[in-house]
């Protein structure tokens, strides 16, 4: 089966939405068209097609559904982040997360169909704060004011957005850079900050863009390039580790 001819077909349909569900994603005796074996077929096929690498049905069904999961996924790709698929509606990845996780966004429509989108740090190359706000965590403002006191600035990165309004902003690692992941606002940049980074070994990762948790959407909130690490943020992190 092509990607490319199953993406060309949901273009064409403008996203509608057809059929009947059956099982979660998948559906049964639909009668939109599909692609089947390299070419749009009637809407015949059994959708458990044993021709099929992917269910030609859920694909197309995921795709009509959730055209923002698959755009947003490759606008984290553009800036180089590194994406895998989570469990739809959860934030922990199944075991082997780090060998799926891909820059290349002919691959997304298969890898991601019907699942929520992770972002590796150690495959993209990143550390990541997790910028908490909840109950009397206030990580923005207790970065801002780190960078204040210090006479320094945050810069202005790739940022994701949480459903509870917290920010993760992502930085290019340095050459070598293992940082690793702290959670519970125990990071030497204070509380309400979680650091995500390659680590030494397979490193951290975060719920991605696209992804819905509770039925709240990751978004994106500051599409530009990914930033260089900050040597004030860089030197405080590589510290606690050592």
């Amino acid at each position: 089966m092509s990607v490319r001819d199953v993406q060309a077909v949901i273009a064409a349909s403008g996203y509608a939405r057809h059929g009947r569900p059956h099982g979660g994603s998948a559906f049964r005796a639909c009668t939109c068209p599909k692609v089947g074996c390299g070419a749009v077929a009637d809407g015949s096929e059994r959708d458990d097609c044993p021709e099929h690498r992917l269910n030609p049905a859920q694909l197309w069904h995921w795709s009509a559904e959730c055209p923002q999961v698959l755009a947003a996924a490759r606008t984290a790709v553009g800036r180089g982040l590194a994406v895998f698929p989570l469990p739809i509606g959860g934030r922990v990845p199944e075991r082997g997360w780090q060998r799926q996780a891909t820059l290349l966004p002919e691959r997304l429509p298969e890898l991601l169909a019907g699942r929520g989108v992770g972002v590796g740090c150690r495959a993209s190359h990143v550390v990541a704060l997790d910028l908490d706000v909840h109950g009397d965590d206030d990580g923005p403002g207790v970065l801002a004011a780190l960078a204040d006191r210090l006479g320094e600035t945050v810069p202005d990165t790739f940022t994701v957005g949480s459903p509870s309004g917290g920010r993760h902003l992502y930085f290019r690692a340095p050459m070598g850079c293992t940082i690793g992941s702290v959670s519970g606002g125990r990071t030497r940049l204070g509380p309400g900050i979680d650091v995500r980074g390659p680590g030494r070994r397979s490193g951290g990762y975060l719920v991605g863009p696209g992804s819905l948790v509770g039925g709240r959407p990751y978004v994106i909130v500051r599409d530009v390039p990914v930033a260089p690490l900050p040597g004030w943020i860089e030197d405080r992190l590589q510290d606690q580790q050592r």
